[in-house]
C-alpha cells in the first residue's frame, strides 16, 4: 500500500496577469507530501496562501501548474469529473464556518454523506449515533443547528467529514470562531477521530496550541512548504 495519501509535486500558482493586474505567484514549483495516518499542521499569517494551498489539495483549484498524486494515484485536476468523485471517496473537510443544513437535525446532517453515497439508512444511523456519542452530543443528536453552541456545531461539522472515513481531511481554520476554551475541547475530539479511524490530515491554523497536537508542523514562505 502506497505510503503518501497525498503528494503535490513542483505546484505553482499564479495571480493576476491580466490586463494592468501584475501576476504573483503564491507558490513557486512547491513539493508537499503528507503520509498515511499523518497530521500536519500549517501555520501561517494571512495572506500567505493557507486556503488557496487546501483548496488546491482538495482538488478545489485547478488553475495551477504541477502533479497531484491521491493515494499514489496522480489526478487530473483539470478533470472536474475525476476529481469530484475523487474528493467524495478520499477528502473531508472541515471549514471555520460549519456550513450544515439548518433544516436538518444534528444527526440528519452527518449522515448525509453516507446516504448520498447508498448506504442503507439504518447502517447511517447507527454510525452517526456512534460519532455523536462520541464527541459528547449523544444526548443533542435531534437539535437542529440554531439549538446547539458553536462548538457543538463544529462538532457536528467534524463528525460529517469524517463519517464516511477519507484517507485525508483537510481543515481550514477549524477553530478560529471559537473560544480558547472551545477550541481546545473540539480540536481534541478532532485529533481523536483523526487517529482512530486512519486519517491524514493537514489543519490550517493560526492558533499556537494545535501545534503541540499535530505530528508535523509547517509554514508557507517564499512560495514554499517549510517545516519547523
Amino acid at each position: 500500500m502506497n505510503d503518501i495519501v497525498l503528494r503535490l509535486q513542483k505546484v505553482t500558482k499564479t495571480f493576476g496577469g491580466k490586463g494592468d493586474v501584475p501576476s504573483v505567484e503564491i507558490f513557486k514549483g512547491m513539493d508537499f507530501n503528507v503520509k498515511r495516518n499523518e497530521v500536519v499542521g500549517l501555520f501561517s499569517p494571512s495572506g500567505s496562501g493557507k486556503t488557496t494551498f487546501l483548496q488546491i489539495a482538495g482538488l478545489l483549484d485547478s488553475k495551477f501548474s504541477g502533479d497531484i498524486y491521491i493515494n499514489g494515484s496522480k489526478v487530473d485536476a483539470k478533470n472536474d469529473f475525476q476529481t469530484s468523485i475523487i474528493r467524495r471517496k478520499n477528502i473531508g473537510f472541515v471549514f471555520q464556518f460549519h456550513h450544515l443544513i439548518q433544516e436538518f437535525s444534528a444527526l440528519e446532517n452527518i449522515i448525509f454523506p453516507l446516504l448520498f453515497e447508498g448506504i442503507p439508512k439504518k447502517i447511517a444511523v447507527k454510525k452517526g449515533q456512534h460519532f455523536l456519542k462520541k464527541v459528547g452530543l449523544g444526548k443533542r443528536m435531534d437539535n437542529r443547528p440554531a439549538e446547539l453552541s458553536g462548538g457543538e456545531q463544529q462538532r457536528v461539522a467534524i463528525c460529517r467529514a469524517i463519517i464516511n472515513e477519507p484517507a485525508l481531511l483537510l481543515a481550514d481554520e477549524p477553530t478560529g470562531n471559537l473560544d480558547q476554551s472551545t477550541t481546545s475541547k473540539v480540536m481534541s475530539f478532532l485529533i481523536e477521530l483523526i487517529k482512530e479511524h486512519n486519517i491524514s490530515a493537514i489543519i490550517a491554523s493560526h492558533n499556537p496550541m494545535i501545534s503541540q497536537l499535530v505530528d508535523k508542523n509547517a509554514k508557507i514562505a517564499d512560495g514554499k512548504i517549510l517545516y519547523n
